[in-house]
């Protein structure tokens, strides 16, 4: 419930002293200097000693902010350091402080102190009572060490003095509230503000709650002339000291029987019609005209995070119907308000600019706010390696959720400390210059600049565009810095093949099925590096099973170099299997071209049949089943023939295996329905599985549609019935999946939101006469 604080006067005229405690530094450098504001680093006074523990700790010298840190015994190094200038710097003593020296750790040394630091009675606040409490009225304060007291300073810079206490003792104190005396925080003080060289404890309370006078409803005078009477009830109202007009002007008023009697001025004008209590604080009564919030204050107005509560206090405060944060598009509703306060939790992606105070009318008022922002102090290091991780040192950098380098890489965090981050470098897009911290809600601060140097082992200087297509199957290139240090390449951990030329470019032999987030793997005599780079696989392979010109003519024999036999070995080792596709490259000679596709005992098979015009450069055929098995299990008894080509009227150059290789991972099969909309049918996917699933990565589902029925209907959930958001309606709403008696397939791009619904429960289907059989990511 306690908070610590200083008065600035006191500090000023405690700056203007000359200072009797002195102090000495284990470093003679002539950066650190202990006499009195000589420039460097040099400290001249501490204080309040002694000091409350959990309260605020001062030192006053020159160089003040280069302090690194400060270390109390018992409690060792402090980096939580408030900043208040070049010559003031500030700490929370922590509980388990005890008497010594301290010492404060400067860039070139440290400051040790002559005199040992000591500590008060623990003075302690623990509640306030009666609250609300009204002006006039004794006010019950009660906690520990109550009896070292010197002061009440209520809300206002309201003092009540020691001799002035209606009871003191050391648990309890009782005082008359100050008429003048706001709403806000109480300060109990050990030492009297008269006494202008020493330096109080201040402990704070939790908010106070000083009565107003107030009205249940504020009146509309609009339409009301000079001159006309204007009567309003109001309660508590022995407080209300004035009645002022919205011009400013005060009128003559009479209190009678809780009512408040007052004549309108000739000079009226619109706006808000207000008393005022001994205290200074407006209350609105009356309105002329159109109303809106006036004189608003916020509070906190600065340094504020997601989630703080503004209190925003003015009149007609009751007028607010929402309030609108800056970088935030939806109006927040207030958690409370009255005709004088507003309450608003603040939304995570607020910035720091206008707040509006939405009205009923379509009116808003505006009033500033600024948020709580990372403050960078240093780098561990200010010169690192390429690809070295960065340590940064500072405040707030809990808030910190990106950093992006000079150069364009862009790194998310999830900080652990709020006074240190440590941030992976990229290989690519880090150039040396500032950091960038970017919050969560957008806003940013930067760093000063940071050196990276170029490693000494072989690596890549620029990476290839995002929009250049890198393909697997091929050589890749790529310009390398030195290239003398290389010895090896790695891609997904497995050595490849690969040359530099002799104008230092790189080329490595990417094997077929290179996709997205290949990792390269530089290895030197020095070091390694890893790049990681997004490659489009070779999923269609074709493999040559024949390489000679072949002229079928007229049915010609094998001896006239017309038909010939491809072997069973050769198919297998080029991927022949059903579903592949043999390709035939042919050159029409005139005629109808046919081509004759027989097993090893001459049996056609098949034959492709083509016009002269219509003839293809590459024939295809599909290898099914049947095919297949014709091929492989029949054997002429003296070779290994798979199969014999015959045909005319063209030349046949080349015969080529072609398969593709599928991509997808299944992650689920076997049988799901039909749903027939009598309930639901779970697919459960394994963790393990789970991890497969990436934003922007392909979702498929395969299926068949029961001929039994005549319609085909499904949609995808989890097992909360909770719809996957890619397959919704672009509303919001659900949808209904209707397919036709022949489709089999589904496919769309995941988005983290679907993977977050999958994670959290089984895969569900729902729907009428489709039978689920598999899901798979490619």
């Amino acid at each position: 419930m306690k908070t610590y604080n200083f008065k600035a006067l006191w500090m000023i005229c405690l700056m203007l002293l000359t200072v009797s405690v002195s102090f000495t530094a284990c470093d003679n450098g002539e950066d650190v200097d202990t006499n009195q504001y000589v420039g460097g680093t040099s400290l001249n006074v501490f204080g309040p000693c002694p000091v409350a523990r959990g309260g605020e700790l001062r030192f006053l010298g020159s160089g003040m902010d280069k302090i690194q840190s400060i270390t109390i015994p018992g409690c060792g190094e402090i980096t939580d350091i408030q900043i208040i200038n070049s010559g003031e710097i500030r700490i929370m003593v922590p509980q388990t402080a005890e008497p010594g020296k301290l010492s404060l750790k400067t860039p070139t040394g440290e400051i040790t102190t002559k005199t040992p630091i000591t500590f008060t009675e623990p003075i302690d606040l623990e509640s306030l009572s009666p609250t609300p409490v009204k002006p006039g009225s004794v006010l019950t304060i009660k906690g520990e060490y109550l009896n070292l007291i010197l002061e009440v300073i209520f809300p206002n810079e309201v003092i009540v003095p020691k001799a002035n206490f209606k009871f003191q003792n050391r648990k309890e104190i009782q005082v008359v509230v100050p008429e003048e005396a706001q709403t806000g925080k109480l300060i109990i003080s050990d030492t009297s503000s008269e006494d202008k060289e020493a330096i109080p404890n201040w402990i704070y309370s939790d908010v106070l709650n000083i009565i107003l006078p107030s009205v249940e409803e504020t009146a509309d005078l609009t339409g009301k002339k000079p001159g006309d009477i204007i009567t309003i009830a109001v309660k508590d109202i022995d407080l209300v000291k004035k009645v002022r007009m919205p011009n400013g002007d005060e009128v003559e008023f009479a209190a009678e029987e809780g009512k408040l009697i007052f004549t309108l001025p000739e000079n009226m004008t619109d706006g808000a019609v207000v008393m005022v209590p001994a205290s200074g604080v407006e209350v609105a009564i009356a309105n002329i005209g159109m109303a809106l919030p006036e004189k608003v204050v916020a509070t906190p107005a600065d340094g504020l995070r997601g989630g703080d509560v503004i209190t925003l206090t003015g009149l007609n405060m009751e007028l607010v119907t929402t309030i609108t944060f800056p970088g935030v598009a939806d109006a927040v509703k207030p958690e409370a308000k009255s005709a004088t306060e507003v309450k608003v939790a603040m939304p995570a992606a607020a910035i720091s600019g206008e707040l509006l105070l939405n009205t009923a009318s379509g009116t808003s008022v505006p009033v500033a706010i600024a948020t709580l922002k990372p403050e960078f102090m240093s780098f561990a290091s200010d010169a690192v390696s390429l690809g070295a991780d960065v340590t940064i040192q500072g405040k707030n950098l809990d808030l910190v959720a990106k950093v992006v380098y000079t150069g364009g890489a862009e790194v998310e965090v999830k900080p652990a400390s709020a006074t240190e981050l440590t941030v992976t470098m990229p290989t690519a897009g880090t150039e040396s210059g500032v950091l960038t911290l970017v919050m969560a809600n957008g806003e940013s601060v930067e760093t000063k600049a940071l050196t990276i140097n170029a490693p000494e082992f072989c690596y890549i200087p620029v990476l290839p565009g995002e929009d250049e297509e890198l393909k697997g199957g091929e050589a890749f290139p790529i310009a390398v810095t030195n290239a003398d240090k290389l010895t090896g390449v790695q891609v997904n951990g497995k050595e490849v093949s690969f040359f530099v030329n002799s104008k230092d470019v790189l080329f490595i032999n990417m094997p077929q099925l290179a996709g997205e987030g290949t990792v390269i793997t530089l290895i030197s005599s020095n070091g390694s590096i890893n790049y990681t780079l997004n490659f489009k696989p070779a999923t269609e392979i074709e493999n040559v099973v024949m390489n000679e010109a072949r002229n079928l003519g007229s049915w010609a024999g094998e001896d006239a170099g017309g038909a010939f036999r491809i072997y069973k070995a050769k198919l297998k080792e080029n991927g022949f299997a059903v579903g592949s596709k043999l390709l035939f490259y042919i050159t029409a000679t005139g005629g109808d071209v046919q081509i004759q596709i027989n097993h090893a005992n001459w049996g056609e098979i098949t034959t492709l049949k083509y016009t002269e015009t219509d003839c293809p450069k590459v024939a295809e055929l599909e290898i099914t089943q049947d095919i297949y098995d014709a091929v492989m299990n029949t054997a002429d008894g003296w070779s290994d023939t798979g199969f014999v080509i015959q045909g005319q009227n063209c030349i046949v150059n080349k015969v080529s295996v072609w398969y593709e290789i599928s991509m997808k991972t299944y992650l689920w099969k076997g049988s799901c329905g039909p749903t027939n909309w009598s309930g639901d049918r779970i697919v459960t996917i394994a963790d393990a599985d789970k991890a497969l699933l990436k934003a922007g990565k392909t979702m498929g589902f395969e299926f068949y549609c029961d001929p039994s029925t005549d319609y085909w209907q499904v949609e995808f959930m989890n097992s909360w019935w909770n719809t996957l958001p890619s397959l919704m309606n672009a509303d919001g709403s659900r949808h209904i999946w209707e397919f036709a008696a022949t489709d089999t397939s589904l496919t769309y791009t995941m988005t983290q939101a679907d993977i977050d619904l999958i994670n959290s429960a089984n895969l569900m289907f729902c729907g009428n006469g489709v039978v689920i059989t598999a899901v798979y990511v490619e």
